[in-house]
């Protein structure tokens, strides 16, 4: 099997208007979705599509509203990236935990036959508070390089805290051993804030999948307080609101 575990750490900081950093642990899972079934029946605490201590259910990934994930992201790959593409899916993400479910990132990837070199990546963003998502394609061209750097302008509303003039600089090492990502966020050339995923892999048995229960037990509960927690903080400090684009009124 080529699923894996992934545990390690999260950065945030921001650096403008008002300094603000923070981190914290996490894990995350790294699951072939043609594996699904195999990896997930052999674990008492983890299920698909059934409750448990940690399960996977379809409808709280991209298109819930198509059966099969794997043909729902190989098609948005494919539209965004303007060719066919075609491979095994992978996702690395946080499952449901206590039947509670948030991602404020999934990252999907497409692979060749042989699953040993991703070819295209998704990364799923899920926004705050307004629980909207909005999917971002790359392909992968130079694995060698064992970085993939992408660059582009913002098209979605993330944070209440962030405006809308921003450039993305997105960069991602793996998944291999080390799953590390980087995204960094200008505005008028200035860097303003940065996001770190930096992650080891373990292998998906049953000693490291319970020790990731053990040790994160409620991680998505965890992840939701701190994102309103750092949320209070950074208004607190000052920070400027912005509102959803689609709830702001024109002046012009």
């Amino acid at each position: 099997m080529n699923s894996s575990l992934y545990f390690g750490e999260v950065r945030h900081q921001r650096k403008s208007p008002k300094k603000h950093a923070f981190k914290y642990s996490v894990f995350m899972c790294h699951l072939f979705l043609d594996e699904m079934k195999e990896v997930l029946k052999k674990r008492w605490f983890w299920s698909e599509n059934r409750k448990n201590l940690s399960s996977f259910f379809r409808k709280d990934y991209h298109k819930p509203e198509e059966h099969d994930l794997s043909n729902a992201v190989r098609a948005t790959m494919s539209n965004q990236l303007g060719y066919a593409v075609e491979g095994p899916i992978s996702i690395i993400t946080h499952l449901r935990t206590f039947g509670y479910c948030f991602n404020p990132v999934s990252f999907y990837y497409c692979w060749n036959k042989e699953k040993t070199e991703p070819h295209a990546l998704m990364a799923e963003i899920t926004n705050t508070p307004w629980h909207e998502k909005y999917a971002k394609c790359f392909s992968i061209k130079n694995q060698k390089s064992q970085k993939s750097i992408h660059a582009f302008e913002k098209e979605f509303h993330v944070s209440p805290f962030i405006g809308m003039n921003i450039d993305y600089d997105w960069r991602f090492q793996g998944p291999a051993e080390k799953f590390k990502v980087d995204m960094i966020l200008r505005e008028d050339q200035k860097v303003i804030f940065n996001a770190h995923l930096n992650l080891s892999q373990k292998s998906f048995n049953s000693g490291n999948s319970t020790w990731a229960l053990v040790r994160f037990p409620l991680l998505t509960f965890r992840i939701t307080f701190g994102i309103y927690w750092h949320a209070l903080l950074i208004r607190l400090k000052g920070c400027r609101f912005y509102p959803h684009p689609k709830n702001s009124i024109s002046t012009t």
